[in-house]
């Protein structure tokens, strides 16, 4: 009899909710990965959809004090929206939440996960490099292009090896975080080749059907061979040379 009443509840909840405009009924997830792996034009893609609300870093140190706020960031999730949205996602990168913060979040079975990774990993930290010198995260105007010669950037070798490790170790944990749930795959070397395709299965994913690939403006920044990005690219070589690492350098 409880289980009937609090079922007759929840429909009658929804009903009023729906006769009102709004509902609670759509789908929730998360974008799940590291800086510098196509984040942010997949949530370009998401954004340019009538039918998906996309928050960005919302546990991330800018908009909050790490470890602090968690449950009202969650709630934002569970909030009445038109009833024309049909999915409520965020981006979450590895190191926005704590430990028992990833306990928490790992509670809600009802999230959907888009776990974003990178091949080239090395990229991925050259590109964070570039990000930090040259204060440019996005590029959306060619004409703006920074200079090659402005975002050169020198790599610490005796660190190398292990940053390269505590991605992977990062992306291994996600891995086994979510085994239990419905997790889709995203390589950023996938969705840069293979843009609409990719970017039409994650909206599909995530229960939408309808995105605008004319309102994507983000182009590759850093399309440059490594010799040319990294000024030490010799030692580099050496640090990753005849390890399971080397096929990363171009």
């Amino acid at each position: 009899m409880v289980r009937l009443h609090s079922a007759l509840k929840a429909a009658s909840l929804w009903a009023m909710s729906y006769a009102s405009g709004v509902h609670t009924q759509y789908t929730r997830f998360a974008l799940v990965g590291h800086a510098r792996t196509g984040s942010n034009l997949l949530v370009d893609v998401f954004r340019s959809s009538p039918e998906v609300e996309m928050y960005h870093e919302i546990f991330s140190a800018d908009n909050r004090v790490i470890g602090e706020g968690f449950n009202g960031g969650i709630s934002r999730f569970y909030n009445e929206y038109a009833r024309c949205i049909r999915a409520v996602g965020c981006k979450i990168f590895y190191n926005h939440l704590i430990d028992h913060e990833w306990l928490e979040f790992e509670q809600l079975k009802e999230f959907k996960i888009i776990h974003l990774m990178r091949r080239n990993r090395l990229r991925t930290l050259v590109s964070l490099a570039i990000a930090f010198k040259t204060d440019v995260w996005l590029q959306t105007n060619p004409r703006k292009k920074v200079p090659v010669e402005q975002k050169r950037v020198h790599l610490e070798p005796e660190n190398l090896i292990g940053q390269i490790e505590q991605i992977e170790n990062w992306e291994c944990q996600t891995r086994d975080r979510f085994a239990d749930r419905d997790t889709l795959e995203i390589y950023y070397e996938d969705l840069v080749d293979n843009f609409n395709d990719i970017a039409s299965k994650a909206i599909t994913f995530v229960g939408a059907e309808r995105w605008n690939s004319n309102r994507i403006a983000y182009k590759k920044q850093n399309p440059e061979a490594l010799d040319q990005l990294i000024s030490n690219y010799d030692e580099v070589s050496q640090v990753l040379n005849n390890t399971p690492w080397e096929k990363y350098l171009d």
